[in-house]
Order: C-alpha cells, then sequence, then structure tokens
C-alpha cells in the first residue's frame, strides 16, 4: 500500500505531460496569432485549425495517455482523459481568436 502511494506521487510530482503540453499550446498560440495577423475569417480559420498542430498533438496525446497508464489507469480511459485535454486546449486557442477578430 505504502509502495503505491510512493509510486504514484512520484508520478505526480514529475509532470510528465508538461513539454508535450507546452509544446502544443506554443504551436496553437502561433497558429492563432498568424491567423490574426493574416487577417483571416472564421470560415478560414475553421476549416484550417484542425490540421493544424498535428504532430505536436499526437505528441502530447500520448504524453497524456502514458501519464494515465503509468497511473493505473485503463487504455480506454487514458485515450478518454487525453482527448478531453486536447480538446481543451483548442476550444481555449480557438476561443483566443474568435475574441480578437471580434471588433470592439
Amino acid at each position: 500500500m505504502l509502495s503505491s502511494l510512493l509510486a504514484m506521487a512520484m508520478v505526480m510530482q514529475a509532470d510528465t505531460t508538461r513539454a508535450a503540453r507546452e509544446t502544443f499550446t506554443r504551436c496553437l498560440n502561433q497558429f492563432v496569432e498568424s491567423s490574426v495577423s493574416a487577417r483571416k475569417t472564421q470560415e478560414q480559420f475553421t476549416a484550417e485549425y484542425p490540421q493544424a498542430c498535428a504532430a505536436e498533438q499526437t505528441a502530447f496525446r500520448e504524453a497524456v495517455i502514458r501519464r494515465d497508464m503509468a497511473m493505473r489507469s485503463t487504455r480506454a480511459g487514458a485515450e478518454q482523459s487525453a482527448s478531453l485535454e486536447v480538446e481543451d486546449a483548442r476550444v481555449n486557442y480557438s476561443e483566443r481568436f474568435e475574441m480578437a477578430i471580434t471588433p470592439r
């Protein structure tokens, strides 16, 4: 029991997803900024956004799955967690684009 708690604490202390998350969100931020600078319409952004940062998204997704599996989550649970974290990041940056192009 104690060894399980120690192992879990060690996994939680080392944020194994941090680098991948930062790389993914940095890419999304750059995509949003370049889209705003290029004065893309919402339609253009919406068409291009799903393909943006695909490699970074895959790396982040795999890092989340590895983290969750290390914490003894099921594969399905880890994949669902990864999907939710990816979706959350994408929604946040999509909303940033919308706010940036909305006239004040």
